[in-house]
């Protein structure tokens, strides 16, 4: 626990901080009718998605010479992709994401897992609206979904009074042991299945090609074997804040 609580403080403080803005490019979400889902993202339609990379936040000089040096002496930054797909009935989005030493604490439903464990977050806007969800997959399997009927309500107990949103499936594969630090883990993949009727039933859009919308790929990622957690999002931030929509990358459906 004091290891996820050092990393949330990290977070904390890298939040204030200014990153490097990649380009703002498209994310494409591949048509795939009768996909067969499951954790390793085995049918053959996931590889004709293209990969995004998840880069991680690097921004230390607010910190102290001694604890950026330690953080840097690790040299390990976190390999995180996705991809997406979608059909007729829902959007897939699929995530790789390597860790030394894979933790997730609190293995239920509509909570806040970034603060207990490692999470991959999916952020979808509609550009013609101050409203938008947030998305969580764990290793363990479990998801979340919160509705903002703004960025004003973030961090509200509006939020964390709400019931899991429906339409929202997780199956998730771990590479190694939860949380154990005496072994080493590979990594974990999983596959988000949303809804699209009931992301236009919560935010009265369509998620359709007719419609501007806007998305975050974003993740959290602790380990006992690091001095600190990593975070990272596709497309990179120029602040670590996931509620930045307005750096948020184009969703395109192919």
């Amino acid at each position: 626990m004091l290891k996820l609580f050092s990393a949330a403080i990290l977070a904390a403080c890298l939040a204030g901080c200014c990153t490097n803005v990649e380009p703002i490019s498209r994310v494409e979400a591949v048509y795939a009718p009768g996909l067969r889902v499951d954790a390793g993202m085995s049918d053959p339609a996931w590889r004709k998605a293209p990969e995004y990379r998840l880069r991680c936040y690097r921004n230390f000089q607010h910190l102290p010479e001694k604890t950026v040096a330690a953080i840097e002496a690790g040299k390990y930054e976190v390999q995180a992709s996705a991809k997406l797909l979608y059909d007729d009935e829902n959007l897939y989005i699929g995530c790789r994401i390597e860790n030394d030493d894979i933790w997730t604490l609190d293995q239920q439903d509509q909570l806040r897992h970034y603060l207990t464990g490692d999470v991959f977050e999916v952020f979808l806007k509609p550009e013609e609206s101050n409203a938008y969800l947030e998305l969580y997959a764990t290793p363990s399997g479990n998801k979340s979904a919160f509705y903002f009927p703004s960025r004003a309500f973030g961090g509200t107990v509006l939020i964390d009074r709400q019931k899991l949103m429906r339409g929202i499936e997780v199956v998730s594969e771990v590479d190694g042991t939860l949380n154990d630090s005496s072994d080493a883990d590979r990594g974990w993949t999983s596959v988000m299945t949303v809804s699209r009727k009931a992301v236009e039933e919560k935010l009265g859009i369509p998620l359709d090609s007719g419609r501007a919308w806007r998305i975050l790929l974003a993740g959290y990622s602790f380990s006992g074997n690091r001095t600190f957690g990593e975070n990272f999002s596709h497309p990179l931030l120029p602040q670590l804040n996931y509620h930045l929509y307005e750096y948020y990358a184009p969703l395109t459906f192919r």
